[in-house]
């Protein structure tokens, strides 16, 4: 997959990073690079969502990247940017972000 390297550079992005927050070893994520193997259809949908762009850029069948914008109406500019910053965590940084959304204390 030609596009993946290019993704990965343009954010800043380790191997190891991208591949801890797709759950997956980074091996598999180097080989999916290389080409030596290809993710399945659900990994492809996966990585779109992690690149935010559409899954025809990610296989090279579209020069467009097709970013994924979430609707204004459905979310917020901030909860958008959460989203993304999220996207880009290790796993166990998920879990302390959602340990930690949970403890608030709200007052409604």
């Amino acid at each position: 997959m030609i596009k993946l390297y290019e993704l990965r550079e343009g954010k800043k992005l380790s191997q190891r990073g991208v591949a801890k927050a797709l759950s997956i070893s980074q091996s598999t994520y180097h080989n999916w690079e290389n080409s030596i193997t290809q993710p399945s259809i659900e990994q492809l949908i996966e990585i779109a969502k992690f690149f935010g762009v559409s899954v025809d850029y990610l296989i090279g069948n579209s020069d467009y990247e097709g970013i994924i914008h979430y609707s204004d109406s459905f979310l917020t500019q901030d909860e958008t940017e959460l989203i993304k910053v999220y996207n880009t965590l290790s796993e166990n940084g998920k879990k302390s972000i959602l340990t930690f959304i949970k403890s608030i204390k709200f007052d409604n």
